[in-house]
């Protein structure tokens, strides 16, 4: 779908005389339906799959909370303050916020919360958003016992500090706060498997009280929450069979859920479901494991997305929700461009000559081959999302046209990531749901783990790097651009398309954001502290 269409859509919803006139109430369940069931993983700085997060973000609550324009709001911070260098943060916390177990929040929680991501035996993935912080590579390498850059001033005052100014730093403060009383004499080694992930508190508007792997999570509205006790009396993560979602929303069965486009004409169509679509921070690929010789070369990375047919993809299997991309970076961001990009159109001629060009030619099945090695591999494609399936289906035949043999491996979406996190895969196919802010170091530094492709190029963490310490958001723009057209050209992945949501609600919930922009209806979670259920 182009951009101009999708600017145009009018979102609505319809509300009678009296729904207009009657007042928020209290008390119902609201039920979330999910095709893919959540690891299980809930904690804060652990999760890896926005499936978790979904959970995450409700049971806890991080110093501050992103808007529907993308802007921080203060949360358990009622305020901050940058120093004139732009080198340091300090954050006032609010008094009396009090973690499910009625413990009171205080900095030592915060303090707790962020010397944990930077601990030298922290198993997660998430180091590199603070590795900028004073002192925080020699307390990682274990040479110190403490992190000058944070300081706790007093129960409800913390300063973290940076050697250089850090543009991305507030935004990075989203975080759910952990409760330090109950999870410090864990060692940070040993917190991946703690009783705590599965059974999380947190200081959020809602308390966990369930999960049952394949059926759902429970959770239940926090009495004494800080901000006001929400509306709803539970919220459901409902986990629904792909094929079965439209007939849950018909019956009432569940209240929320983002649909396929496949379902769009259906769902829309059911009696007392509105439909809301927006572009999203997040977009679908295929990654090459550049750790094979086979795609060492750039000219076979860029042949073989010259050779897959992605309009067909976005236009047919998708029915139009979504945006072909070319870079990593979407067009709901600032940093979005498109100058000096290349498209790659549909040219399995073209892909064809490069790859001879390049020195592959066919073996005796037909399969390309160059000094002994076979352009054959396994392409790894999570389960849950028919259009993904067609798109793979749609991808293996593209490449069989131009010489290339693929070899489709379906897989549940957690054994896929377990797969893919082992380096235990040829390409793979996912997508990335992005942050407000468009630093790309979390996920394409040559450092972090989350590097999935094992993409090492210099140029790119060096204006990596730039981006980061950059504050001026102009120059900002133009490191980001540039960076942009150096992925394009390298394509560590192939970039599919930029993410367009469709969000199917029940109309008797109310409160929901009618003109949602990147965050959604549910402005990422936020809204479920505002949502209630009309009679």
């Amino acid at each position: 779908m182009k951009r101009m269409v999708l600017a145009a859509i009018i979102f609505c919803l319809v509300f009678g005389a009296a729904a207009a006139a009657q007042e928020p109430q209290y008390g119902g369940t609201f039920r979330y339906g999910l095709t893919t069931n959540p690891r299980g993983m809930f904690n804060p700085v652990l999760y890896t799959e926005a499936y978790d997060a979904y959970v995450i973000d409700l049971v806890f609550d991080g110093l501050i909370s992103i808007d529907k324009n993308l802007q921080p709001q203060p949360k358990v911070a009622k305020s901050w303050e940058i120093s004139e260098d732009g080198k340091s943060i300090t954050f006032y916390l609010h008094e009396g916020i009090k973690f499910h177990d009625g413990v009171e929040l205080t900095a030592k929680d915060v303090e707790y919360t962020y010397k944990t991501i930077l601990h030298p035996e922290y198993t997660g993935v998430r180091y590199g958003s603070f590795a900028i912080l004073s002192g925080a590579e020699d307390y990682k390498n274990g040479l110190t016992d403490d992190i000058p850059g944070i300081q706790v001033i007093d129960d409800y005052t913390i300063k973290f500090t940076t050697d250089e100014p850090f543009a991305p730093l507030l935004v990075q403060f989203g975080y759910g706060i952990l409760p330090s009383h109950l999870l410090k004499d864990i060692p940070v080694g040993e917190l991946e498997t703690a009783d705590f992930n599965r059974n999380p508190i947190g200081s959020g508007p809602f308390k966990f009280v369930e999960f049952l792997t394949d059926q759902h999570v429970i959770l239940e509205a926090n009495e004494d929450y800080f901000f006001g006790r929400p509306y709803l009396d539970n919220v459901v993560f409902q986990r629904v069979a792909l094929d079965a979602l439209p007939i849950y929303l018909r019956q009432g069965r569940v209240d929320y859920a983002e649909i396929s486009p496949e379902n769009y004409a259906e769902v829309s169509a059911i009696p007392g479901i509105d439909t809301y679509i927006y572009e999203a921070l997040s977009y679908s690929y295929i990654a090459f494991n550049m750790r094979q010789e086979r795609f060492a070369d750039p000219v076979v990375r860029q042949a073989i997305t010259y050779g897959f047919d992605r309009e067909t993809y976005v236009e047919v299997l998708r029915e139009g929700f979504g945006i072909i991309a070319n870079a990593p970076i979407p067009p709901a961001s600032w940093a979005f461009t498109t100058e000096g990009i290349n498209e790659y159109p549909y040219d399995p001629d073209l892909a064809a000559k490069m790859l001879a060009d390049a020195g592959w030619k066919p073996g005796k099945d037909g399969v390309l081959e160059k000094d002994g090695m076979r352009l054959e591999f396994d392409f790894l494609v999570p389960e849950g999302s028919r259009v993904t399936e067609q798109m793979a289906l749609l991808f293996q035949q593209n490449m069989e046209d131009i010489g290339i043999k693929v070899n489709l491996v379906f897989m549940e979406f957690s054994a896929a990531v377990d797969r893919v996190d082992a380096r235990e895969f040829d390409t793979f196919t996912m997508s990335w749901s992005l942050s407000v802010d468009p630093d790309p170091y979390g996920i394409w530094h040559s450092s972090v783990p989350w590097n999935d492709p094992g993409f090492y190029n210099d140029r790119s963490d060096e204006l990596i790097e730039m981006g980061r310490r950059e504050t001026d958001i102009e120059k900002r723009k133009e490191i980001y651009a540039e960076w942009q057209r150096l992925i394009n050209y390298e394509l560590p992945t192939m970039f599919l398309n930029y993410g367009v949501t469709i969000a199917a609600v029940n109309e008797r919930v109310q409160g929901i954001e009618t003109e949602p922009g990147p965050t959604g209806p549910l402005v990422d979670m936020e809204q479920l502290t505002e949502i209630w259920l009309k009679d």
